[in-house]
């Protein structure tokens, strides 16, 4: 395939491919896009980001080939790294009660959602603090490459990681939204317990704006007394955050910890982009 340029692409001053070995690297793999982040453990500063977006990125064969051409443009295809991290970032997962939980019909369970496509397996991980199972399907193909080039690599699912980001930081009572190019999950807390959890897709802001609305009164909630935490490929200055205005009060985004270091090569990047690879990293 043709190769493509990085939306985004920063690196900081501090970025030397030959200490590889003490960077924590985590990957994010979507259908058309894929992203990496690299943290430098020694200092926990972040030394680089790199963001693609392409209909031509549409294959397990070209994500890999993809981010593969990506390291070897950074003199890192071929190191070693402290860690590795691979989250699957796709919208077939399904959030099943532990007491129903039964690791022999976890197909079934995807199953009874979706349809999954040709080619896919399934895997679960557990979130604790919500007494649940969180069961997703993937691409065969994309996860035995990836464990043939990292053999120790940590694979997982982006919606575990944001559902239990959200438990551990959020407010009691409150909604968070975790938004991709043409969808979004969205998690509702009520005194603290995960209430409701749901991905929507959307074409126009209209629609953005229709599905957190219809979820909020479907749940008993309202805009004027529950705040409103948006993370992924959102910007304040949007028509999406403009139209949600109108019935939300208190929308705000997810803010780097203090504990994070970066340099001023990152300024032009929204720490809500990278904010799930900075939680892989943690």
């Amino acid at each position: 395939m043709t190769a493509l340029n990085p939306y985004i692409s920063q690196c900081s001053e501090a970025f030397d491919a030959e200490k590889s070995s003490q960077y924590r690297m985590a990957i994010q793999f979507a259908l058309g896009g894929l992203s990496f982040a690299l943290l430098d453990n020694t200092t926990n500063a972040l030394v680089g980001l790199e963001f693609y977006q392409s209909d031509l990125l549409s294959s397990s064969n070209d994500l890999f080939r993809t981010l593969e051409r990506a390291l070897a443009s950074k003199g890192l295809n071929n190191q070693s790294f402290l860690s590795v991290t691979c989250l699957f970032d796709n919208r077939f997962c399904t959030l099943v009660p532990a007491p129903l939980f039964n690791e022999a019909e976890q197909d079934a369970f995807l199953n009874f959602t979706f349809q999954i496509p040709e080619g896919h397996v399934t895997s679960f991980e557990r979130i604790e603090k919500a007494s649940c199972f969180n069961v997703y399907a993937f691409p065969k193909a994309l996860h035995d490459m990836v464990v043939a080039k990292w053999k120790n690599v940590q694979m997982g699912h982006t919606t575990t990681l944001f559902i239990n980001e959200v438990l551990a930081s959020r407010p009691a009572t409150s909604i968070s939204l975790n938004v991709r190019n043409r969808d979004f999950d969205m998690v509702i807390l009520k005194d603290g317990k995960l209430h409701f959890f749901n991905n929507f897709r959307f074409n126009t802001k209209e629609d953005f704006t229709y599905f957190l609305l219809f979820a909020m009164e479907q749940n008993g909630v309202t805009g004027e007394d529950v705040p409103v935490c948006f993370s992924g490929l959102i910007r304040p200055a949007s028509e999406i955050i403009d139209l949600c205005g109108r019935y939300v009060r208190d929308i705000h985004f997810v803010e780097a910890p203090e504990t994070l270091r970066s340099n001023k090569a990152f300024n032009e990047v929204p720490y809500p982009y990278y904010h799930i690879h900075y939680q892989a990293l943690k």
